[in-house]
């Protein structure tokens, strides 16, 4: 009995195989009929496949959380998981990640322009890069190869990040230069645990600010926590106000809203 084929789609959740339909989108993927192993506990499943690089793409950190999902004692043994021969596993990558690309610079254009402000060293940056990326009129992805070509046209390199925004420039990241110092290898992306408050690549948008006001009301909780230890009010205390300072300058920036006055004129 012959392999029956599907129809390789975005997951609805990690645990849950069942796969639903793509909405529209400006990425057609033509190529993802293809024979696939209707065992589910196995990733040798297309489907489990795409699930797995469905959040390995969009999570934090998402290969190091799979390897950790699956014993693994290395991310190449996750890499290689679905089988060495079978070259589909890294399409399902190139291709979750051309989504999450285009998907995130259309949500930023659409913020962007119904006003969000956007502070920080690399705030113009932003602006440009986005602008850009907007300009994408969309294509149809046959194959993997030209998913990757496509993502390095199209990839504005903007990593939002936990109440941060990247703008990546690897000669001005501070992350980069502190792995260059310490000898360990280099990436060429944003080490995201590594990161330092006075890199010239980061930039704070208005969704960053609201995570920002919600660790500082909680710094500000644990440093005036009467039963905790004078040394975690102190931390505490001090990172509350850096907190508050990343705020205060980003309001600081805000442009002024035009007053009544002026919108009748």
């Amino acid at each position: 009995m012959g392999k029956r084929t599907c129809d390789l789609r975005r997951p609805a959740t990690f645990s849950s195989l069942p796969l639903v339909a793509e909405p529209p989108g400006t990425v057609s993927l033509q190529y993802g009929q293809t024979n696939c192993d209707t065992n589910p506990l196995h990733t040798a499943s297309a489907g489990r496949r795409r699930t797995l690089a469905y959040f390995i793409v969009r999570r934090p950190r998402g290969l190091i959380a799979a390897a950790l999902q699956y014993g693994h004692v290395s991310t190449r043994v996750t890499m290689s998981y679905a089988g060495t021969c079978d070259t589909s596993w890294t399409n399902d990558l190139a291709i979750e990640r051309l989504e999450l690309v285009i998907e995130q610079a259309g949500r930023d254009w659409s913020l962007l322009q119904g006003q969000e402000h956007i502070s920080g060293a690399s705030a113009g940056q932003y602006r440009a890069r986005v602008q850009q990326a907007a300009r994408f009129g969309g294509r149809v992805v046959t194959s993997a190869r030209s998913a990757e070509r496509l993502l390095r046209t199209a990839d504005p390199a903007i990593h939002h990040g936990e109440a941060m925004t990247c703008v990546w420039r690897a000669e001005a990241a501070a992350c980069r230069a502190a792995r260059i110092e310490d000898g360990l290898p280099l990436n060429d992306t944003p080490q995201e645990t590594e990161c330092r408050p006075g890199c010239a690549n980061l930039a704070y948008t208005d969704r960053d600010i609201a995570q920002i006001r919600i660790q500082a009301t909680a710094m500000q909780q644990r440093a005036s926590d009467p039963l905790a230890p004078h040394p975690v009010r102190d931390r505490a205390a001090a990172r509350a106000a850096r907190l508050q300072e990343i705020i205060d300058r980003h309001e600081a920036t805000r442009p002024a809203e035009p007053s009544r006055k002026e919108e009748a004129i």
